[in-house]
């Protein structure tokens, strides 16, 4: 009886290796893949404007709010009180709004940073979705979720020639 069970573990563990040998599993960077294509360096390029843009407006808002509070610092004492209370009022004031802008903006660039990178990474999804069945793979893996691996199933370069020849 033994005999036959263990005859009949070892016949089921047969395919099981056969199984393993036809595994086939590749990683790709998402983040390489995305800054090295050409579409990715050209919504690297529009977002740095905008963030340059919305820094600028920042960085005169907040010069005009450090004059402001130098001019009260200096003033402050030769005022009469209710006038130097209005400043101090307005000057805070004027610096809440600055700080809601600034949060503003950024949660404003984080989406806009989102949007850009998002097409990209949908038309991405779709060429190495092409590629692992082209290829034969059984899984291809995200690259940050990876300790160790051989670079000889890396698909980022592939899908980077791939995508940057879809969009020209």
């Amino acid at each position: 009886m033994k005999y036959w069970l263990v005859l009949f573990l070892t016949l089921l563990c047969i395919p099981a290796v056969g199984a393993q040998e036809r595994v086939k599993i590749g990683f790709i960077d998402i983040q390489r893949a995305i800054s090295d294509s050409n579409a990715g360096k050209r919504a690297k390029e529009r977002f740095q404007a905008q963030v340059k843009k919305a820094e600028a407006e920042l960085l005169k808002e907040k010069t005009e709010l450090e004059r402001l509070k130098a001019d009260l610092d200096k003033k402050g004492p030769l005022m009469k009180e209710e006038e130097r209370r209005n400043l101090e009022v307005d000057l805070q004031r004027r610096y809440v709004n600055y700080q809601r802008t600034m949060t503003d903006q950024q949660q404003e660039l984080r989406q806009k940073e989102g949007a850009l990178t998002g097409d990209i990474l949908k038309e991405l999804e779709k060429i190495v979705n092409e590629i692992g069945k082209s290829d034969k793979f059984t899984l291809i893996l995200e690259r940050n979720q990876i300790l160790y691996s051989d670079q000889g199933i890396d698909v980022t370069n592939k899908v980077i020639e791939v995508f940057n020849s879809r969009n020209k």
